[in-house]
């Protein structure tokens, strides 16, 4: 599968290089609108390099992002406090008339954070190599700088994917906005023994616009082989596991309050519907998510563990033992979010044509934002009966001790609030409130928590 990878996007670079070759020859260079996107963002830096043709720019700048949050508990205590949640450091460049590339390191998790080099193919489009958000879902890949709360959804937290590495191609256009791409393993200090794992990701989308509206409606894809977690009998096949959690919306305590781990994943595939509109001062935007994990044990393995025990002689083959465990049983959770803002102050929504989503608000601009999220991780097979902390097929199971394929990481419904003042261009304060009525009576940690407060405030600039 690799090699089919790297050959998909030997494929998708000639492609690329043949429609940057066409228009670089045939039109004069003005800027396409990502690049006059990318032109505005580098003269708002403090400290700029630039040759004198304008063709070769450079900018060095920084973002600090200042957090504090107040936990009122039900019955699992949360730690109030206060830190600095990111604190980075960026590079970003223009070189010629069709490449760019920008470099972010966020010395707070010490983590590498975009990394990447675009290709401007036409008018319309560019190449991305590096590590940066799969694209998957506005809420995702919207940057959490501009983001108008201080946390993203329960739901993105659960099911959402990330920066990676990989390459991928986007073509906006009035009418239309697509992006696709393949991934490899996401950046990380941690070293698994196994094949990496790899994605493919696709965000599509109509719009129509006016002078003082806009609207559009779409989707996302995602298909993931999760990275092997070492060996196991010689094989890095059947040992995937995928954590799923949330720690519901918090910046500064990180309990995860919902969580779902599977073992035996095979592979995983996502998908989400979108629409996103607004109408001078006002914007609504809604998002469905759906996750779905195939598993599959390893038979052979398993029937062999049993052998020179007292149930040997119920599974004298591997087919025998199916029968009576039955076959893998794939799990699907969902979540959903509406959202809305409305601006005070402050003059209309812009609409990005390049991002697909709604710019962050000018200086001088006061916001007011509301969110209602739903998540659910849990998955309970059909007939299932829940004994002791487990869920059994029937009671021959349940006397056997052999559970089904069941997870339950529980379900929350969230309420937030936030009211957002935009300073200047770079720099903004942000209150939220959250309300989060939990559900997770098979969590013996948190099966007493219920009803969840939290007062959180952000200050945050860039540079």
């Amino acid at each position: 599968m690799k090699k089919n990878i790297l050959f998909f996007s030997a494929c998708f670079c000639a492609f690329a290089m043949s429609g940057f070759a066409q228009s670089s020859t045939t039109t004069a260079y003005d800027g396409t609108e990502a690049q006059q996107e990318l032109k505005a963002y580098m003269d708002e830096g403090l400290l700029k390099f630039g040759t004198k043709d304008g063709k070769v720019s450079f900018r060095v700048g920084g973002r600090l992002v200042m957090d504090g949050a107040h936990y009122l508990d039900d019955y699992t205590d949360r730690g109030s406090g206060a830190k600095i949640t990111s604190a980075r450091i960026r590079i970003i460049s223009q070189i010629g008339s069709n490449l760019d590339f920008k470099f972010d390191y966020d010395f707070a998790d010490q983590l590498l954070k975009d990394a990447y080099i675009r290709w401007h193919s036409n008018k319309n489009g560019f190449v991305r190599v590096g590590n940066f958000a799969e694209p998957f879902s506005a809420e995702n890949i919207q940057s959490t700088f501009d983001y108008p709360f201080i946390n993203k959804s329960a739901t993105v937290g659960a099911f959402g994917t990330g920066r990676a590495v990989g390459i991928s191609y986007r073509y906006y256009h009035p009418y239309f906005w697509g992006e696709a791409g393949v991934f490899s393993q996401k950046y990380a200090n941690e070293y698994h023994e196994g094949d990496m794992g790899y994605s493919a990701s696709a965000r599509l989308l109509g719009r129509v616009s006016g002078e003082d509206w806009s609207f559009h409606v779409g989707g996302s894809v995602n298909f993931r082989r999760p990275d092997a977690n070492g060996y196991s009998n010689g094989s890095d096949d059947y040992n995937r596991s995928v954590t799923v959690s949330s720690n519901l919306e918090s910046s500064i305590d990180d309990k995860r309050f919902i969580s779902a781990t599977l073992n035996n994943v095979k592979n995983v595939f996502k998908f989400g519907v979108e629409m996103m509109g607004n109408y001078k001062n006002l914007y609504v935007k809604g998002e469905y998510i759906q996750s779905r994990y195939f598993r599959e044990r390893d038979w052979e393995s398993t029937w062999q563990s049993y052998q020179g025990s007292l149930m040997a002689p119920y599974f004298p083959t591997v087919d025998a033992l199916k029968s009576f465990m039955g076959t893998d049983k794939h799990a699907t959770f969902h979540g959903a979010t509406v959202e809305a803002g409305w601006l005070i102050l402050g003059g209309d929504y812009r609409y990005s044509n390049v991002e697909a989503m709604m710019s962050r608000p000018k200086a001088k601009s006061l916001e007011l934002v509301a969110r209602f999220n739903h998540t659910d991780l849990n998955c309970i097979q059909d007939g299932s009966i829940f004994f002791n902390n487990g869920f059994y097929d029937n009671e021959s199971m349940m006397n056997w001790g052999i559970t089904n394929q069941t997870v339950v990481g529980g379900r929350v419904n969230t309420l937030t609030v936030g009211l957002n003042y935009y300073i200047t261009n770079n720099i903004y304060a942000r209150v939220n409130y959250s309300y989060q009525h939990l559900n997770n009576p098979f969590n013996t940690t948190y099966a007493l928590d219920k009803d969840l407060h939290s007062f959180q405030a952000r200050l945050a600039f860039e540079f």
